[in-house]
């Protein structure tokens, strides 16, 4: 602080800046810069009961800013960069930087008044350009969503809620290929990179756009009407279906499968944790005499009443325990 007063550059208060005197009789008058003029500042001081203006050295006033003001820094390391005060210590602020959501420290003397607002206009850095997919030094990865000179915001490849890091260069160990990955939706459709998907759960359902890459089961989709996160979102494959793309199989809302295909009825829970029992995801439709006069199960006509296959019918071909396996029949005979 002291150093600061010292070097501190002639000429650099302007006209309307907002000031606070801090050495001599007049400390912590507090008012606005009339005039500059021979490294004197003429002050309108901020009080009903002063009506004219006061002559004060430069050295003996500080740039005064308050908790919330918007600021440009336009000297020393961080030049260029804007931000919003969020703690004020003497001659240091502490701003919230709109480009990278990080704190910087900056001195007072170095910032102005500034209602623009310095966004990631940079689309490459080192070897990375923006909306690379990338693996951190933690192992982690996820896709860069904004560059800046000295940092990288990454969107993690996390499902359950957005995670944006900011790392510097050093922290990223390599670009990742996902060109060839691929992944399979709620109804097993294959999705491929460019395939547009829409979510059918969570936080983001409705949403839908273009896949810009996958990895592990895990999109991160390009929606332009998103407004956070630079438009896209990361979610689990299997919570979204393909819209679109040359690799969709299946266009919802039908969820039988064709003639010949099975489907199993999950076990009961009395003998695992999770699953319906037998009857509770069948209804019997109707009887006939069982195959081998074993089992009058074997051949009924069962509607499918919970999973992925509800709604459809077949015949009992086989049973073991809790356990059937069913012909279904042919899709004008499903139920969505």
């Amino acid at each position: 602080m002291s150093t600061s007063l010292e070097n501190r550059r002639k000429f650099h208060f302007m006209k309307g800046d907002a000031v606070i005197v801090v050495k001599g009789d007049l400390i912590n008058l507090m008012g606005w810069v009339e005039k500059v003029e021979d490294g004197n500042l003429h002050i309108k001081p901020n009080r009903k009961d002063l009506h004219t203006t006061i002559v004060v050295n430069e050295n003996y006033v500080f740039k005064y800013f308050k908790l919330g003001d918007h600021v440009k820094v336009v000297s020393g390391a961080h030049e260029g960069a804007t931000g919003t005060v969020i703690k004020v210590n003497s001659n240091v602020l502490i701003l919230v930087c709109d480009a990278t959501r990080e704190d910087i420290s900056v001195f007072a003397d170095n910032v102005v008044d500034s209602s623009e607002v310095t966004s990631g206009a940079t689309t490459r850095v080192g070897d990375y350009e923006l909306h690379d997919l990338v693996m951190l030094v933690d192992m982690s990865f996820g896709m860069i969503i904004r560059l800046e000179s000295e940092s990288l915001q990454v969107l993690k490849g996390d499902p359950d809620r957005p995670v944006v890091a900011v790392v510097k260069l050093r922290e990223i160990k390599y670009k990742i290929d996902d060109r060839r990955n691929t992944a399979k939706d709620r109804f097993r459709n294959v999705v491929s990179v460019k395939d547009v998907v829409k979510i059918l759960m969570g936080p983001c359902q409705g949403k839908q756009g273009p896949v810009e890459h996958i990895r592990g089961g895990i999109l991160f989709i390009n929606d332009r009407h998103h407004m956070e996160l630079s438009g896209f979102i990361c979610v689990q494959a299997e919570s979204c279906i393909v819209m679109g793309g040359s690799n969709a199989k299946v266009s919802p809302p039908s969820r039988c499968a064709t003639s010949r295909q099975t489907a199993y009825i999950p076990p009961s829970p009395r003998r695992y944790s999770t699953g319906p029992p037998l009857h509770s995801g069948v209804r019997r439709r109707g009887a006939v005499a069982g195959r081998g006069g074993r089992d009058n199960f074997v051949g009924s006509i069962v509607k499918i009443r919970l999973g992925n296959y509800k709604g459809c019918s077949g015949r009992v071909v086989s049973r073991n325990g809790q356990l059937v396996r069913v012909e279904l029949e042919s899709d004008e005979n499903c139920y969505s």
